[in-house]
């Protein structure tokens, strides 16, 4: 094996599917002459992740050289920062998503997704650049490639993504760990050649159209072109506001026989205007409501994102929630899911709401904390939650997430 390493994770979830973390797929071919591809099997779904024992005794086939590291997760970044003591003659770069957006507070490399504090080893070394802008070649230079890890079944379903742009462009919801993030690195694939439909795969392909939400333009320009057949399908982030609508619309205007089995997620939040205005959504609910009952009637599944743990609730929000659950058919969300809020560093969440006594640590990473709130919200986020659970029983919605939540926060 040569000196040269290029990392990858995956994870069989808890569904069954095995998430690939494929970040150096842009650039197969590049890194390919460089080094050795490695996968690295992670438990992503390890209910011990915040632990330091489970990142413990995970060794790598070299003892000296130069490894990169795509980390899409924070337990990847750690896994490397553990790595990096253990293996002192090892050069570790590591990128990706979890540190692609970077920021610098007192003087220290900082990413949106945590905040380091205390120095890193020195041969640990944090990058918010492409591969290809490391090895100075133009960005989407090269051919999108996937090897699938051995240890994945033949017949199973795998999970990958291909990176259309590695921002968002709404960049507003101040809870979002990408949204407050710098302009440094934004990358932007224009040759859309969707490399993926020659993939030689015999299970069921997930493929994530990766984008913090996904643009009008890409909406018309990708949709009507997508592969179909019955092993593969789509998920993508889309905001439920009219000009994505009317892209969406356009884009079903220009399918040949039938749309792609496709898998939307909405960030729903707090389904109240007043809400939806607090945290700059830049909607409102009959533009919403539209979004969905179309995606419905056109047969496209609605994954709704709800959140809850808000510190500035009010009474005409719950009517404003429940008036939005009644208004939904049986049939228009596919699956809600309803988690507490989070707050990452360096959004506003973090610097408004409580908790950072709490704070959530890997290591020298802080990745930020649970929200607080007083009786009275926890009261009002309570009732929020039997709402929503009584609606989505009735609707036959399935509903994940509410049990966790009522372990924990309510």
């Amino acid at each position: 094996m040569k000196e040269t390493l290029f990392i990858q994770f995956y994870a069989k979830t808890k569904s069954g599917w095995f998430d690939l973390c494929n970040g150096f797929s842009d650039t197969w071919d590049l890194c390919s002459n460089k080094g050795d591809f490695y996968w690295m099997a992670h438990e992503e779904d390890n209910d011990k992740w915040y632990l330091k024992e489970t990142y413990q005794d995970i060794p790598l086939p070299i003892q000296k050289g130069t490894v990169y590291i795509s980390a899409s997760y924070v337990n990847h970044l750690y896994q490397a920062y553990t790595w990096s003591i253990q293996y002192p003659d090892i050069r570790f770069i590591v990128g990706g998503p979890v540190a692609s957006e970077r920021s610098f507070g007192g003087g220290n490399w900082n990413s949106v997704h945590f905040k380091v504090e205390k120095d890193l080893p020195p041969n640990l070394f944090l990058t918010g650049q492409s591969v290809e802008s490391l090895f100075k070649v133009p960005e989407f230079s090269g051919k999108w490639k996937l090897t699938i890890p051995d240890a994945v079944p033949k017949d199973s379903k795998i999970y990958f993504s291909y990176t259309l742009e590695n921002q968002c462009y709404w960049k507003k919801c101040p809870f979002c760990s990408i949204a407050q993030h710098c302009k440094e690195h934004f990358r932007k694939r224009k040759n859309l050649d969707l490399e993926f439909k020659d993939l030689d795969f015999k299970g069921h392909k997930i493929v994530r159209l990766n984008t913090g939400s996904i643009t009008p333009e890409h909406i018309k320009a990708i949709l009507p072109n997508l592969p179909i057949g019955n092993d593969i399908e789509y998920r993508f982030f889309m905001r439920a506001a009219k000009a994505e609508t009317n892209a969406l619309k356009q884009a079903v205007k220009n399918f040949d026989k039938k749309i792609p089995e496709c898998t939307l997620g909405f960030g729903i939040e707090f389904p109240s205007d007043r809400m939806w205005k607090y945290l700059d959504k830049g909607t409102i609910m009959s533009e919403v409501i539209e979004t969905l009952e179309f995606c419905m009637q056109t047969g496209f599944k609605v994954n709704a994102n709800v959140i809850l743990g808000w510190n500035n609730l009010i009474d005409q929000d719950l009517k404003d929630l429940e008036k939005f659950m009644d208004s939904l058919s049986g049939h228009t969300v596919t699956t809600l899911q309803l988690r507490w809020l989070f707050a990452h560093p360096y959004t506003k969440i973090y610097d408004t709401y409580d908790g950072v006594d709490d704070t959530i640590r890997l290591g020298p990473f802080n990745c930020g904390f649970n929200v607080k709130v007083n009786d009275e919200q926890k009261e009002l986020n309570l009732a929020a939650a039997k709402i929503i659970k009584g609606k989505c029983d009735l609707k036959h919605i399935k509903l994940e997430g509410y049990k966790n939540l009522r372990k924990g926060q309510l």
